[in-house]
């Protein structure tokens, strides 16, 4: 993973015991910790929202997309009623193309599922498929990527603002 920060913590879990351990160590010893598991509902994935404090589910205008979403905020539901409401849900829109029909009735769609969804959606731009292909992100690839990098930012204060707010009250409250 030669693309990943080095101050970043890199660490791979393929079974629930090892996800559950892991993430545990994890969180123990990091202010922030993000997880991607397999877009099915396997064990890992489960595991995942069980340790979780916020759950994302990227959906795109697609009719396949937003019934495997759907079928995830069941399996949501059932790790809130163990962990006390948490983690917290959010549907991102991912993929979305501006004038798209399908996109804009998956935008009237999404609330009917019945979890948050983030103000904030990532656009349908060539930008994030040269980043992949390049082994880079789009912040660092210049005025070619403005746009897609705007998207990432605002997706990541929107992301961070709880986090960012959590850090400045202690900061008041430690003087």
């Amino acid at each position: 993973m030669a693309e990943v920060e080095s101050a970043v913590t890199v660490a791979f879990a393929d079974n629930p015991d090892d996800c559950m351990a892991t993430g545990r160590d994890l969180i123990a010893s990091h202010d922030v910790v993000i997880a991607d598991g397999p877009a099915g509902l396997d064990d890992v994935s489960r595991t995942l929202l069980l340790l979780a404090r916020l759950a994302l589910f990227p959906v795109s205008p697609s009719v396949l997309d937003l019934r495997s979403v759907s079928q995830a905020t069941n399996v949501l539901r059932y790790a809130q009623g163990i962990n006390g409401d948490l983690p917290e849900g959010a549907v991102v829109l991912n993929k979305m193309r501006s004038r798209g029909r399908v996109s804009n009735e998956l935008k009237a769609n999404a609330p009917t599922l019945g979890i948050g969804i983030a103000q904030s959606t990532i656009r349908e731009l060539e930008a994030f498929r040269d980043a992949v292909k390049e082994g880079t992100v789009v912040s660092r690839m210049g005025p070619r990527a403005k746009r897609a990098a705007s998207d990432m930012d605002a997706f990541c204060m929107e992301l961070f603002a709880g986090l960012i707010a959590e850090r400045k009250e202690l900061e008041v409250a430690n003087g």
